[in-house]
């Protein structure tokens, strides 16, 4: 047979986990190139392509490395 212990009993200073708030959420606004980390925060032009490489998968990327991306074997993302 297991062995069964009493817990502890909850401190009344500290408030139960049902009444805390939750924690506030934030967008995400750092987004970078996947190919050569140039930052993409603020510019319009962000491309999507599918790695040659199946442990990639899709990958965002700016333009100038899209142009290059497909010229060596990326497709674009549809």
């Amino acid at each position: 047979m297991s062995q069964a212990s009493h817990l502890h009993s909850a401190d009344p200073h500290w408030p139960s986990p049902r009444t805390r708030e939750a924690a506030p959420v934030t967008p995400l606004e750092e987004a970078r190139c996947a190919l050569c980390g140039a930052s993409l925060v603020g510019k319009r032009e962000r491309f999507k392509v599918v790695s040659p490489l199946v442990s990639m998968g899709r990958v965002t990327v700016c333009r100038t490395c899209r142009r290059a991306a497909l010229s060596e074997g990326y497709r674009p993302a549809e």
